[in-house]
């Protein structure tokens, strides 16, 4: 990509960025910032990679973001919340970033761009993607895996059917007015070369679809997560070859594995507990030597859900691939109650100790649970969060050779009896 195209690449990202600049807060209006929780002696402690999913909260100042001056930020953060290092990057609605071994940020950038930034933040390597990006990969032979939506070919167009949706859902031209988008999968090299690629039209029924999602939106593919070396493989299960593709499906609540080698889908799963999976993100196998290695965990948001129990509240749902039943979940208690719920957006990992690294991002909430779900860490974000995700201390060569942070344990106050003074009262003092 030339300079002056990278430039127009970057204006267009700004205006992006200011139209998505407001982000409703959370409930409630006033709450803290920061780093609330933190059982030192509990939680998995590394630095956090976090983005803000808008303009409010980011470090540069207020004038200077509401002018779009300034790009948005980047930024490794420790457990107490300190910045660690930040990358300046050009701001997008999306702003999805991977952090890779060598030190560099691998972003899907505005205007369906890919950027390269490296520790110092120069631009390195930039792609101009293909179609809307959701999500990207880095694989170990330095080539790139990303997710786009590009409408379907006139010839699969023709295949989709007109419907009458009942019981209160009005009737959807998805053939005959709608323009269904896809979801396509393209491996590139450095040289910025497609050398591989995968369409779910060729795969997937374009006729199943979910009445609640909007027009044209036929699958909404999230997330993409080639497969870590696995027990089940292994074990000789094909399916499970290291390097194929996890594949999530957010709008008909469906997970894929799409083989590498001949790209037909292997395998597929949901769950159903209560009413079932309700648009879920960032579905992942748990990498070896990791507690509940091999197992598929998955963040379900709990949007359109078919019970009442599941409306309001998202759930971490781990399924043995195999058998495809629930081993481990993490879900809020109390009757009808909101505590942890990401209508759009989220993601998880599982930690070295056991723990598991949850990002509620519509609200900018950060945490960390044990096995029984035991808070241990927590980070509250004003801007909204877009995917973050724990690093280990060593795991660049750049912060090898930085002082291990301070771990400094935090005790939040009690809720029932904190309270904010009156104004008056806290000028008398």
């Amino acid at each position: 990509m030339n300079q002056k195209k990278f430039i127009g690449v970057i204006a267009v990202g700004i205006l992006v960025w200011l139209a998505s600049a407001y982000l409703t807060a959370a409930y409630p209006t006033v709450f803290p910032t920061g780093t609330t929780i933190y059982k030192s002696n509990q939680a998995y402690s590394s630095y956090i990679l976090v983005s803000d999913h808008s303009a409010v909260g980011n470090h540069a100042d207020a004038r200077v973001r509401a002018e779009g001056t300034v790009p948005h930020d980047v930024r490794l953060i420790d457990m107490n919340g300190n910045v660690v290092h930040t990358w300046m990057v050009a701001p997008t609605f999306n702003k999805r970033s991977r952090l890779l071994p060598n030190g560099h940020l691998l972003y899907a950038g505005p205007n369906q761009t890919i950027i390269e930034y490296d520790w110092d933040g120069n631009v390195v390597w930039a792609h101009e993607g293909i179609g809307s990006i959701n999500d990207l990969r880095w694989l170990p032979n330095n080539n790139r895996l990303l997710i786009a939506h590009q409408p379907i070919p006139d010839e699969f167009q023709q295949q989709v059917r007109d419907v009458e949706v009942a019981p209160w859902w009005p009737a959807r031209k998805r053939g005959s007015e709608e323009r269904q988008r896809g979801a396509d999968i393209f491996e590139i090299n450095p040289d910025g070369e497609v050398v591989w690629e995968w369409h779910a039209h060729n795969h997937l029924d374009l006729n199943r679809f979910s009445p609640a999602t909007p027009e044209g939106d036929w699958l909404h593919v999230n997330s993409i997560a080639p497969l870590p070396e696995n027990k089940w493989f292994d074990a000789g299960d094909e399916r499970f070859r290291p390097g194929n593709i996890l594949v999530n499906a957010r709008n008909i609540d469906m997970m894929y594995i799409v083989d590498k080698e001949t790209r037909e889908i292997t395998w597929e799963a949901t769950h159903s507990y209560k009413g079932g999976m309700a648009h879920s993100h960032e579905p992942e196998m748990i990498e070896k030597g990791l507690p509940g290695e091999g197992n598929i965990i998955v963040f379900d948001n709990g949007l359109f859900p078919r019970n009442r129990a599941h409306s309001g509240q998202t759930f971490i749902i781990e399924l043995n691939p195999v058998t495809k039943e629930i081993v481990w979940m993490y879900e809020t208690e109390g009757y009808a109650n909101i505590k942890f719920f990401s209508k759009t957006m989220g993601s998880q990992r599982r930690l070295p100790n056991g723990n598991t690294f949850i990002a509620e991002d519509n609200t900018g909430r950060l945490f960390q649970v044990t096995p029984d779900g035991e808070i241990v860490w927590e980070y509250v974000n004003r801007g909204g969060t877009n995917r973050p995700f724990p690093v280990a201390y060593d795991f660049t060569p750049q912060l090898r050779v930085l002082p291990r942070p301070d771990e400094l344990d935090v005790t939040p106050p009690n809720n029932l009896e904190w309270h904010i003074q009156p104004d008056a009262l806290r000028e008398r003092e």
